[in-house]
């Protein structure tokens, strides 16, 4: 089974966390609508998925799925930093195995080819400011990928220009990697 989430939840009723903002957008916005861009190109498929719900916490969309060996969890973010910050980066877990690195490398490879924007590589939980993070916990091939700098004015207007291209290549490496373990 394929999981989709999107990182944080501008429209959460008791605590919106809107995540990073840039160029006039927030991040939990922008994940909701890829996120439901790459559902619908997963049901164009015939695709059996799941995916979070606006209105539910981290924690209890965790708590709601049921991951197993043979799936595919992936939750879509947007990066910040400086205004000249640049590119697409995917995160595995600590412990990652060789099909959650080649998924996040696939998944980054393709966002920069399809943004033309820089691929920023496959990085570890580790490297990132909270060391753990809740969804890598889960079963299966796990990735989250940062779709491009939200803060970056050039990386925002490709992904706005070609969200739906990306969407489609995500879905299909998705659907790939639920494949290769049944």
């Amino acid at each position: 089974m394929i999981f989709i989430s999107a990182g944080h939840h501008s429209k959460h009723p008791t605590s919106p966390d809107p995540g990073a903002i840039g160029n006039g957008y927030k991040e939990g916005d922008l994940t909701i609508e890829f996120r439901d861009l790459v559902s619908n190109e997963l049901t164009m498929l015939g695709v059996q998925h799941k995916k979070d719900i606006d209105t539910e916490t981290l924690q209890q969309y965790v708590n709601r799925i049921q991951t197993g060996n043979g799936s595919v969890v992936c939750e879509f973010h947007f990066d910040a930093g400086t205004s000249s910050a640049t590119g697409t980066t995917s995160l595995v877990e600590i412990d990652a195995d060789r099909l959650d690195i080649a998924c996040a490398k696939e998944m980054a490879t393709v966002t920069s080819q399809i943004l033309g924007i820089k691929n920023r590589g496959v990085k570890s939980e580790a490297d990132t400011r909270h060391k753990r993070l809740a969804l890598m916990k889960e079963n299966g091939i796990v990735v989250l990928h940062e779709l491009c700098f939200i803060t970056n004015a050039d990386d925002v207007a490709k992904y706005q220009a070609k969200k739906k291209d990306l969407a489609k290549a995500i879905a299909q490496i998705l659907v790939k990697y639920e494949n290769i373990i049944p």
